[in-house]
């Protein structure tokens, strides 16, 4: 029995580690390990010094004849875009700083190669925001917001946000002033909760979960504040109605929010999938026993199958074309989707179809995704296991929602007693956002009598609006053979670069200078509201048309050829490699700066250091480089570092707190080198009774060292354990920068010590106690000892 039972578990074990293995690569290849190498990078690619306007201009190597026409654009664009009337934004140069969160930083919209081509200051901080409902005469939309900067005025704001989608007086307007009664704390108003932020159960919260479940079909809800804190929630629940089962399909590209754990860095369990491809089906009934859920972004639609969603193309080097696949097609991918997920939980084990519609919900008349997306042959809605809703669902305000099906949302048997709910927040069913959701719901229901006409039918005469304005616009474009299309979703819109132009994102900039405002960070991407009039659309139309002349008459339209391309990556290569080795270097110079400023202050310690540098320099590294006699070297090596260590030991008084600013070996472990260096000396007097001993038992299954190897492994030890710890610490390529730091340590010895060369005899009697505690003064240089 005794091989059949090994032969057995060999079997088992190695079975078991060739589907892990197998496994392992599969997923590791649709992981986020393009976002995790990405997020390594961006420690090392660095701009570096500023190269100028023009040289920011010329980046796709320009003749002589664009490259002045691309300047005559710069000084267009400067003369629309700098301060009116010589005022300079104070405002928001002030408070940028204070605040950390990038939305609110100085404004940026070109692509960061091109960062010297902002006017950021110009228009970053707003002083109003209106909205036009009465007929100009200056030509500015009566149904649009406007705004008003510290240093520009009547600025068209089409950014907008991605809430807000119907009109000011026809929708908000009514249930805003709605929300108010409700919310207010005075006049009596004794069912307002708002002040306590109740977590108990009362009216409020009964009447909105009735009303979304029933609207939704779902059986359980979860509230939270914000989409992303909404998507986490859902994904914890989920995983923990799936026991043991913790992976997240989702697909390129597609957003769900930047808190931990839903990010595109810090998904450790997520995969990422293809779109619209049969594979990914496949995959997902291949690895059920693995997958919690597959959550999908139905916006994908609209952004492009597997592309980024803008601002991504600010990112992009050349034209951005994305093709959307038809409604029916993609509404066909999504049933196909969620009939294999259904299969699985029937016949296999439980996997649940997810629509996340933060972004997506109340823009149509269907009101969600799966409403939207039916089954093109036989009109059958999609039926998600969980849906996730955003702040539309409470009109703006701080209130987001996970809806699921029973046994989908943290279901589990609660006897497990160690297992917990791992969602708990304080405001989780923020009053505000649940008062708020409730006048929001009761409009759509049509329940408010201040709104005239049904939100479903302004929702979609809204969608045919702009659909017929995004038709009109790509005419205009084509007629003036312009490289711009727009596309639109309901009412969010964006803008796609037919030409392979490096300058495709400069787009933006000129629609300012025509005075339409698309927001601070947006490259393209912007919102419209269904107040907008077909007389503001026309408007609006001709400034996007005014726009791209002048791009294309200043020469920004212009494609970048392949030759062009290779040379600028070129140079891109040159100058991030330059900038990173001088970092490298800067880094290393300054280790060495703050080594000496720490812990080389005492006469003998300098003295010392700079002989033994002389002799490294004159005689250990020519033998151990150059002769290749490796036992000299070393031997020499030794004594040097011996001299080194011996000003450290005996002189130094060292302040041990301060020292631990220093990169490198601290006066503990030079203590320990200098003990393993006296254990290698006594082993080496001894090295025939050491010998002897292994050979008599070990036999020659230990290789004996020769003493020139043994001498080279001992100069070597010196240093490799620290190094390795050092690796293990901070990483490898700031163990190599401490290499090179001792490797250079005897040149710049002799630079920094060599007034020390010939010291006072007094100085070698001023030995250090070596009980004793010691304070530098970094400044002054002057040590006290303490006790």
């Amino acid at each position: 029995m005794g091989p059949v039972v090994l032969l057995t578990f060999a079997f088992i074990g190695i079975s078991l580690l060739a589907k892990k293995i197998s496994e392992y690569f599969e997923f590791m290849g649709k992981s986020n390990i393009k976002y995790k190498i990405l997020d390594y990078l961006a420690d090392y690619i660095h701009y570096g010094k500023d190269i100028g306007i023009e040289a920011s201009l010329a980046l796709d190597s320009p003749n002589a004849v664009l490259l002045d026409r691309r300047k005559k654009g710069q000084a267009y664009l400067a003369s629309k875009l700098n301060p009116i009337d010589g005022k300079e934004n104070t405002r928001g140069q002030m408070l940028s700083p204070k605040l950390v969160d990038c939305r609110f930083a100085l404004a940026k919209v070109c692509m960061p190669l091109m960062r010297e081509l902002e006017f950021p200051a110009k228009r970053n901080f707003v002083t109003e925001v209106r909205n036009r409902k009465q007929v100009k005469s200056d030509g500015y939309a009566k149904g649009m917001f406007e705004v008003d900067s510290a240093t520009m005025s009547n600025l068209i704001f089409v950014g907008s946000d991605a809430v807000h989608t119907l009109g000011i007086d026809a929708f908000h307007a009514p249930i805003q002033e709605e929300i108010n009664n409700r919310m207010s704390l005075v006049d009596g108003n004794k069912s307002s909760f708002l002040r306590f932020a109740p977590l108990a159960l009362n009216p409020e919260l009964e009447k909105n979960a009735n009303m979304i479940l029933g609207l939704t079909g779902m059986d359980q809800v979860r509230y939270s504040l914000s989409g992303s804190e909404a998507v986490d929630a859902a994904f914890k629940d989920i995983t923990a109605s799936c026991r043991n089962k913790k992976i997240i399909v989702r697909f390129n590209s597609a957003y769900h929010g930047h808190v931990s754990g839903v990010d595109y860095l810090n998904c450790h369990n997520h995969v990422f999938l293809k779109e619209c491809t049969q594979e990914s089906i496949e995959f997902i009934e291949r690895y059920h026993y693995r997958i919690a859920a597959v959550v999908i972004n139905p916006m994908q639609h609209f952004t492009g199958v597997n592309k980024a969603s803008p601002p991504g193309e600010k990112l992009n080097l050349s034209s951005r074309i994305r093709s959307a696949v038809p409604r029916e097609e993609y509404a066909r991918w999504l049933h196909s989707l969620q009939e294999r997920c259904n299969y699985c939980t029937e016949y296999l084990t439980r996997v649940a179809f997810v629509l996340d519609d933060i972004y997506f919900a109340f823009r149509t008349p269907e009101l969600f995704s799966s409403d939207y997306f039916t089954h093109p042959d036989t009109g059958v809605p999609l039926k998600p296991n969980v849906m996730i809703l955003g702040k539309g669902v409470a009109a703006g305000y701080p209130l987001s929602m996970v809806l699921g099906q029973k046994g989908y949302l943290n279901t589990y048997d609660k006897r497990f007693l160690l297992q917990v709910n791992k969602t708990v927040g304080t405001l989780s069913a923020y009053h505000g956002g649940i008062v708020a959701s409730n006048v929001f719901l009761e409009a759509i229901a049509g329940q408010n009598s201040l709104i005239v006409t049904s939100p479903k039918i302004q929702l979609a005469e809204m969608v045919k609006k702009f659909d017929a304005f995004s038709e009109r616009m790509n005419v205009k474009f084509n007629a003036e053979s312009l490289p711009l299309r727009i596309r639109n979703f309901s009412n969010t819109f964006s803008f796609d670069f037919l030409s392979k132009s490096l300058y495709n994102s400069r787009y933006p900039q000129y629609l300012m200078a025509e005075g339409v405002f698309l927001g601070n960070y947006s490259t393209g991407k912007f919102n419209l509201t269904n107040d907008c009039t077909k007389e503001d659309l026309e408007m609006l139309g001709n400034k996007f048309v005014n726009a791209g002349l002048k791009m294309r008459e200043y020469g920004f339209f212009e494609p970048v050829s392949k030759a062009a391309k290779k040379k600028l990556f070129a140079k891109l290569a040159w100058r991030f490699g330059t900038v990173i080795i001088r970092k490298f270097f800067n880094k290393i110079m300054e280790d060495k700066h703050i080594d000496i400023a720490v812990s080389h202050n005492h006469p003998v310690n300098k003295f010392g250091h700079f002989w033994s540098s002389v002799f490294m320099i004159l005689v250990a590294y020519p033998y151990i480089f150059i002769s290749s006699e490796t036992m000299k070297g070393c031997a020499w090596f030794f004594m040097t570092h011996v001299i080194r260590q011996s000003g450290h030991f005996f002189y130094e008084q060292q302040d041990r707190d301060i020292e631990k600013t220093k990169f490198g070996h601290k006066d503990k472990s030079k203590k320990q080198a200098a003990a393993a260096l006296v254990g290698a000396a006594a082993l080496y007097i001894n090295r025939a009774e050491v010998c002897f001993y292994f050979t008599s038992h070990y036999g020659d299954t230990i290789p004996l060292l020769r003493v020139d190897h043994y001498v080279a492994l001992v100069a070597l030890f010196t240093v490799v354990p620290h190094y390795v710890e050092i690796i293990y610490q901070f990483g490898f390529l700031r163990g190599i920068s401490w290499c090179l730091k001792i490797i250079t340590d005897p040149f710049t010895d002799i630079l920094d010590f060599h007034t020390h060369c010939f010291i006072h005899p007094k100085w070698f009697l001023d030995l250090k106690d070596q009980r004793a505690i010691y304070r530098l003064d970094i400044k002054t240089k002057q040590v006290k000892k303490l006790q």
